[in-house]
């Protein structure tokens, strides 16, 4: 049985920014292989630490919601453990009834983002 789970990465500043997607993407390919499901992937940026992890100030934080059994959890870590990229992660459990708020807020979103851009002539901004 799928539950869903909440992960917070820290990946590390070395990292350029244009190549933290393909730490996130061998997670993802990851747990979709297993039969999990990626719910939703949030990019928070790079942030400031509040205590130095491994001898760095900064980090990309990233907030992973996905569907796993225990045994792919494990996996999951278990990968996260010996990734030189990841200074820390932290998994924690949640209860389903999140997971269908995600899912219906995600939708949204991807709605809104469809329209931003799509501005009538006479309402475009003047530059």
């Amino acid at each position: 049985m799928l539950k869903h789970y909440e992960m917070v990465l820290i990946v590390h500043p070395n990292v350029p920014e244009e190549e933290t997607p393909t730490v996130t993407d061998r997670l993802t390919a990851l747990i979709t292989q297993q039969k999990g499901e990626v719910v939703r992937l949030e990019k928070w940026g790079k942030k400031k630490l509040s205590y130095k992890i491994k001898k760095c100030n900064k980090g990309y934080y990233f907030l992973l919601n996905f569907l796993a059994t225990p045994t792919l959890l494990t996996e999951l870590e278990r990968v996260l453990r010996y990734d030189e990229n990841i200074l820390r992660f932290q998994t924690v459990k949640v209860g389903l009834e999140e997971v269908e708020a995600l899912r219906t807020q995600g939708q949204k979103e991807s709605k809104e983002e469809a329209q931003v851009g799509e501005l009538p002539e006479e309402a475009s901004p003047e530059g």
